[in-house]
């Protein structure tokens, strides 16, 4: 592919020797500060900063980069102004190597009669699709994959292997969920008497929105009786867990090893990141923002940052760390105080 084709397929402009052949796309900080470019390829440049630590850039390659810059290299596709990074996942999509699959269901997959499958769907080697399961258009299912009775797997959505979708679970459209991610196993309900414990019976589901996408090794609980459920364009990381009856929103990021207890509620474009713990029955407002191995145990308010252990308004708790740096400092004055105090007998007399 040459420069002027690939910047056609874009919708990007190319400067500079359009029939300049292009093998694929490199990563730029993946080289040590002043190494060459390689010849082929294009890398992804947009402030000067980048420029800096490689200042022979300009000299092979192919650059993507933003207008204002586009002169500083011999050979560039030229993204429009503040869409530098839209550019970018076009170009990344366009030289994705992720494998493609012939619709259909193979002859290793086990697939109940009373299931429907799509046409267009692909349904791979050592896959079951049980009884009263639907999975819809142009779905794909890899190794391993397990729908239990009545689960439904919604259209364009992609299934890596090994993850389980409980029975009566729900997955919208246009869904991705990685390896080994478990969707409606039973949330953590018991109920204990003198003399015993006892399994509160979950017989609820799990309800996931469109354009979903859950890491590897996500545990989502089914509800106690209801729903628990994922708004759409909500994004977890790796090794996420939501507990039992919980409801989160749309838009909402969540990073990994993250763990929600049960019945908690997240409103729309929350943010928490990683080896966060909510407590139970919390809500996080519209907006929050919860910061990195922090454990809330109290609602928060609409647009605010919390950080902490238990998680506070972020700007209280770094006065509070500031606070505590001092503390030994503090302790040895008011041991030198006390050394120069009189003693009480003293006061006395």
């Amino acid at each position: 592919m040459t420069l002027q084709e690939l910047a056609a397929a874009l919708g990007l402009k190319a400067h500079g020797a359009p029939d300049y052949a292009i093998k694929g796309v490199r990563d730029i900080s993946a080289l040590s500060e002043g190494q060459d470019l390689e010849d082929g390829f294009v890398y992804f440049i947009e402030s000067q900063a980048v420029l800096k630590r490689h200042p022979k850039a300009a000299e092979h390659g192919v650059v993507l980069t933003t207008p204002a810059m586009a002169d500083l290299f011999p050979r560039a596709l030229i993204a429009p102004e503040g869409r530098t990074r839209l550019a970018l996942i076009a170009l990344l999509k366009k030289f994705d190597r992720a494998p493609r699959f012939p619709a259909g269901v193979s002859s290793d997959a086990k697939v109940d009669p009373s299931a429907t499958v799509a046409a267009s769907a692909s349904v791979l080697q050592g896959s079951v699709v049980m009884a009263g399961a639907v999975v819809g258009e142009r779905c794909v299912l890899y190794p391993g994959v397990v729908l239990e009775p009545s689960a439904v797997v919604g259209d364009d959505t992609v299934l890596f292997p090994c993850v389980v979708v409980g029975h009566h679970c729900v997955i919208g459209k246009h869904g991705i969920v990685h390896g080994g991610t478990v969707i409606g196993s039973d949330g953590f309900g018991f109920h204990d008497e003198p003399g015993g414990r006892h399994k509160i019976p979950q017989i609820g589901n799990v309800v996931i929105g469109d354009h979903v996408e859950l890491g590897s090794g996500c545990t989502i609980d089914r509800a106690t009786i209801e729903s628990t459920t994922i708004g759409e364009h909500t994004k977890l990381d790796n090794q996420v867990h939501i507990g039992h009856n919980c409801r989160l929103g749309r838009y909402i990021y969540i990073a990994g090893n993250t763990g929600l207890a049960g019945s908690v509620v997240v409103e729309d474009g929350v943010m928490i990141s990683g080896m966060v713990s909510v407590r139970d029955h919390v809500l996080l407002a519209k907006g929050t923002v919860v910061m990195g191995m922090s454990g809330v145990a109290k609602d928060t308010e609409p647009r605010t940052a919390y950080f902490g252990t238990p998680a506070r308004p972020a700007r209280q708790t770094h006065k509070m760390n500031a606070a505590l740096e001092r503390l030994p400092e503090l302790l040895a004055r008011v041991r030198r105080l006390e050394d120069k105090a009189p003693s009480p007998e003293e006061v006395g007399a």
